[in-house]
């Protein structure tokens, strides 16, 4: 296995092969943040209207930033596999929903 820390770059998985970084601990990560979103969700029921509110909003805003942090994090990963399509792939994406919320931000369109 390489050493992520070695100054030797990592060659680009050749086509049919299977990259040598693993994700081991996303999939259990994804099921905790689900569970806790569960949770937060049925925790809106028995709060008052003011908490549940902040309660409910807390858990939107967790299911909105999970996805770009996975997208973030898989843009790091195939940097450092020097797999330049992904990373401009994954920097477009994160770019245009950046650029989303600033217009958002900025109220345009409304």
């Amino acid at each position: 296995m390489t050493d992520t820390g070695s100054t030797v770059p990592r060659q680009p998985i050749p086509g049919g092969r299977v990259s040598t970084i693993r994700g081991r601990w996303q999939a259990p990560a994804l099921t905790w943040v689900t569970r806790g979103v569960l949770a937060l969700g049925l925790l809106t029921v028995v709060l008052p209207e003011d908490a549940a509110i902040a309660v409910a909003t807390a858990a939107v805003a967790v299911v909105i930033a999970v996805p770009l942090v996975r997208v973030l994090w898989l843009v790091h990963r195939w940097r450092q596999e020097h797999d330049r399509r992904f990373v401009g792939v994954g920097l477009a994406l994160l770019g245009v929903i950046a650029a989303g919320a600033a217009l958002a931000a900025l109220g345009v369109g409304s």
